[in-house]
């Protein structure tokens, strides 16, 4: 499960957690350790980082994915259920790696939220591996709509959208639909997500607060943008959300006419 940060990715992490068969654990940034460009290890030597200086990653994805797969397969026997997941925001750009991984027996979840709403709360949280300059968040934001869109259209069987604005508008029905298509039975206590215990880690530490999907977060943009960087946001963002949500209107409000 992915999609760029600040879509929704820790809360749908905790709500299919909180199943009785999906064990989803907090980030274990496999790909994007092992990948990255090392802006993770500005300023600390991580493990991934000093292995590269022995062998290429590649062969270092040969030598350690049984047991980052083995990590999971645990943790999920540990905890008493019979399936994982995995949560970072990254795994929809690293799809050809976990092709590599699990061959086809593995599918993405992708979740997505209003170009505007996310870069707005990325400005707001200040994440250490998210770009601060407007232009370089609206290019993050596209890397990650479009690699996950270019997954569905190589294998759409395997591919399904979870559009933030949906969930919190209709977590009932939109759950109940992602479980199907998961082949597992939707789940009351999913909706009382915090309610269930989770193991602590890498996320969106806000997440741990919520006691409910809500839709207090939605069209709050105007809090964090200018009407001048709205209009950029969206000029260089609507063909994708487009895809999302056909009918979707860009209109410039101050922040007192949004609440």
């Amino acid at each position: 499960m992915g999609g760029a940060h600040r879509s929704g990715t820790s809360l749908v992490r905790r709500i299919l957690d909180s199943h009785s068969r999906i064990y989803c654990g907090p980030e274990v940034k496999f790909f994007p350790d092992l990948y990255g460009d090392g802006k993770r290890d500005e300023f600390l030597q991580h493990f991934m980082s000093t292995a590269r200086t022995l062998v290429e990653a590649d062969e270092l994805q040969e030598i350690l994915a049984p047991a980052f797969i083995a990590l999971h397969e645990r943790a999920a026997r540990t905890a008493g259920k019979v399936r994982w997941a995995d949560k970072a925001p990254e795994n929809v750009l690293f799809c050809e790696k976990w092709q590599e991984l699990l061959a086809d027996r593995w599918l993405l979840v992708h979740v997505l939220r209003n170009p505007l709403d996310t870069i707005a709360s990325i400005r707001r949280a200040g994440f250490v591996d998210v770009p601060t300059d407007l232009t370089a968040q609206i290019l993050h934001y596209r890397a990650y709509a479009e690699a996950g869109f270019k997954f569905a259209a190589e294998c759409p069987e395997r591919y399904r959208a979870i559009v933030y604005e949906q969930l919190v508008a209709q977590p009932d029905e939109t759950l109940a639909s992602l479980m199907r298509w998961l082949g597992e039975r939707f789940e009351s206590q999913q909706l009382s997500f915090n309610e269930q215990p989770h193991a602590v880690g890498s996320e969106d530490w806000k997440v741990s607060f919520t006691t409910r999907v809500h839709a207090e977060s939605v069209d709050h943009w105007p809090d964090s943008l200018s009407r001048d960087e709205a209009e950029m946001v969206w000029e260089l963002t609507e063909d994708l959300w487009s895809q999302v949500d056909p009918g979707a209107r860009f209109v410039s409000l101050t922040a007192a006419d949004a609440r």
